[in-house]
This record gives structure tokens, C-alpha cells and sequence, in this order.
């Protein structure tokens, strides 16, 4: 039995919909819920991306309702984008291009820092699994079939030559930093 939840409705309705098409109605439920308001504890959680949302100030209470949520065993599996080690310190001060533009209030912790406020919540780092270079080469395609179906996008009005510039910029600027090493997945 799988329990899914997001704060998106564009996504809640696509997986609501995936779920009942696939007859899986019986044993997979979708919330339209806060990760914060979740309750009842889990064998298995996945967290996919999501860290970067939470912010610096909340990546306590991240960690703490991971650790609350999780049956006694359990374990968890987090894909978290992070920033270099040498970096952290200035980024975590500033504020850059996807934090202004992109993702407001977004954050990368440095793996170090990831280690330290998961253990102050409790939990432990067992295995780590890091595939950034990988990552460029995926940022890298979508820009190539972002631009082949760009027409199709445009024509929709709801995107215009300012998002074009900026999600190309944004894309760009992710490759390179995963190609670098700045950052890692």
C-alpha cells in the first residue's frame, strides 16, 4: 500500500487520475496534504526532490517529521540536489538566480550540513548514492526538446520570449553547475 501526497493540484489531479486508470485505486492513495500535516508512521518513505523546497529555516522540521513519520526500522530515501561543500557557507547567505527567480525560498544544503540536521532529528545516513554528472546530461537533453517543441509552447500564449530566455538561462545554468561539480544530486 503506497500513500502519495503534494501540495500541487496540477499534480494531485494527474495522480489521482494515473492511479485510478492503472486499477490501483485499492492500494495506492493520493493527499492533497502539507508534508506537515501527514500523519500515522511508514515502513518506506521517498522523498524525491522536495528538500531544495523546504527552505533553510524549516530543514529541521523536514528531518524531525521524516524521523516522527517512520515506523521504528524503516528507512527512508531522499533525492536531495546539493551545493559543494567549499560553497555553502556564501550561498547560504545570498540569494542566487533559481532562489530569485525559479524556486523563491528554495535552498541546497551541502552534504555535510545534510548529515548533521538528519542526525540531530534522529535519523542516520546510511548509504549515499551521487549521480550530478548524470544529472547534467539529463538537464542538457530537456533543453534540446524544450527548444524542438518550443512552436508547439508558444503558441499556447501563456509563455513568451522572457520565459523562453529565462528557462533556457535556468537550464543552462544547472548543467553547468552538476557538469562542474557545484553541485550533486
Amino acid at each position: 500500500n503506497v500513500t502519495a501526497i503534494t501540495i500541487s493540484q496540477e499534480q494531485f489531479d494527474f495522480a489521482t487520475k494515473r492511479v485510478a486508470d492503472a486499477g490501483l485505486a485499492d492500494k495506492v492513495t493520493v493527499k492533497f496534504c502539507d508534508y506537515r500535516d501527514l500523519t500515522g508512521q511508514f515502513d518506506r518513505i521517498a522523498s524525491i526532490e522536495m528538500i531544495e523546497a523546504v527552505g533553510l529555516k524549516h530543514l529541521p522540521t523536514y528531518f524531525s517529521v521524516l524521523h516522527d513519520r517512520l515506523k521504528p526500522g524503516g528507512l527512508v530515501g531522499i533525492q536531495a540536489i546539493t551545493i559543494d561543500e567549499s560553497r555553502f557557507d556564501a550561498y547560504s547567505k545570498s540569494v542566487d538566480y533559481i532562489q530569485k527567480y525559479i524556486f523563491p525560498g528554495g535552498f541546497l544544503p551541502a552534504v555535510s550540513y545534510f548529515h548533521q540536521v538528519a542526525g540531530q532529528a534522529g535519523l542516520k545516513v546510511k548509504r549515499e548514492q551521487f549521480f550530478g554528472k548524470s544529472y547534467a546530461t539529463t538537464l542538457a537533453r530537456w533543453r534540446d526538446r524544450f527548444n524542438e517543441a518550443w512552436a508547439e509552447i508558444h503558441t499556447d500564449q501563456k509563455f513568451d520570449e522572457r520565459f523562453r530566455r529565462m528557462w533556457l538561462y535556468y537550464l543552462a545554468y544547472c548543467e553547468i553547475g552538476f557538469a562542474t561539480g557545484r553541485t550533486d544530486v
